[in-house]
């Protein structure tokens, strides 16, 4: 297995997720480990429901094997006000294995949603973070703290 991070913590994606607009509808990320422009640019599905690319000056190979992702999604509101923001999910979706170059996932998509269940955008912003529970050697019988694939925590 690949190791796509020089240390276990090492964030490989970490960052603030905004939309704005009018109409929400441009969406930007700041930070590091996503494509910020170009085709594979963060892509905004609907309300609360976005798609980013992996960027492949990423260490390693340019994906993320799903088991052992981590990820901490965190939602800023403004100062004082609760988020409508409720759900939180990140499901990630494997490359093609037709391309040899790509290992895993080189892409994740995140939905948001509020107590209806209703995609709904951040107020301010949505910070992701989102590193490799297992670098280096494989310690597959290993209890990693930090939570598990596809499981978000506020």
């Amino acid at each position: 297995m690949t190791d796509y991070a020089a240390a276990p913590a090492q964030p490989i994606v970490q960052g603030l997720l905004s939309v704005r607009g009018i109409e929400s509808v441009l969406i930007s990320f700041f930070g590091i480990g996503i494509v910020q422009t170009g085709p594979f640019a963060p892509l905004r599905n609907g309300a609360g429901d976005y798609t980013l690319t992996l960027d492949p000056g990423l260490p390693g190979d340019v994906a993320i094997d799903p088991p052992f992702g981590r990820v901490l999604l965190n939602v800023r509101a403004t100062a004082g006000t609760p988020t409508a923001v409720v759900s939180k999910s990140i499901t990630y979706i494997t490359s093609p294995s037709a391309n040899p170059v790509l290992v895993g996932a080189n892409q994740v998509r995140i939905l948001l949603a509020n107590l209806a269940g209703v995609g709904i955008d951040p107020e301010n912003a949505l910070e992701i973070i989102i590193w490799r529970g297992d670098a280096g050697v494989e310690l597959v019988n290993a209890n990693i703290i930090g939570g598990t694939p596809n499981v978000v925590f506020p």
